[in-house]
């Protein structure tokens, strides 16, 4: 290997440890405007019709609802739970904005919101709704939605009213956030 040239292949032994050494080194000029082509760049479409790109359809806007309690700040965390007693959907949003919101949709499709009330010093990361472990019996395990944000801090409130329950402060960041089946204990 003292004397390599271009066309010289060496064969090594499984196991071998190689070194480039001194002067063995090439160095390669690139031409800056010889760009590899795409995976999806083929030569052989040429037969197909060109499909401008910047043309956009616009969508018609099919929802039922907006919730735009976040404004132009982006939602980080959703919990949900349809309560079939009371034919209302209930939902928790968190996000970019340090706030949290309690939302309920009724079957008339008529919204009304509460902003939860902790001032979070950061994002909000995770929400939970123990709903699915309840049992009927609410002295022992009632009912809690619960916030997490990047501050540190998970607060427990009240479902139905949104009033606030309990803070609870942690040294790190809460990223992720869920109840035991047990339904009182937040993890």
């Amino acid at each position: 290997m003292s004397d390599p040239t271009e066309d010289q292949q060496v064969v090594l032994d499984e196991g071998e440890d190689t070194f480039i050494k001194e002067g063995e080194a090439v160095e390669v000029e690139v031409d800056d405007n010889d760009i590899p082509m795409d995976e999806d760049d083929d030569e052989g479409k040429e037969d197909s019709p060109a499909v401008p790109t910047n043309v956009t359809k616009e969508q018609p806007d099919m929802s039922i609802q907006t919730i735009s309690s976040h404004g132009t700040s982006s939602v980080y965390a959703v919990a949900s739970h349809y309560d079939s007693t009371s034919n209302c959907l209930s939902m928790v949003t968190g996000g970019g904005d340090d706030k949290a919101f309690l939302h309920k949709l009724d079957t008339n499709n008529s919204l009304a919101t509460i902003a939860l009330d902790h001032a979070h010093t950061d994002s909000v990361s995770s929400v939970a709704s123990n709903h699915k472990y309840i049992s009927s019996d609410l002295t022992k395990t009632p009912k809690y939605i619960a916030v997490g944000a990047y501050d540190g801090s998970i607060v427990l409130y009240n479902p139905d009213s949104g009033e606030k329950i309990k803070v609870l402060d942690g040294p790190t960041d809460v990223e992720f956030l869920s109840f035991h089946p047990k339904g009182g204990s937040v993890s």
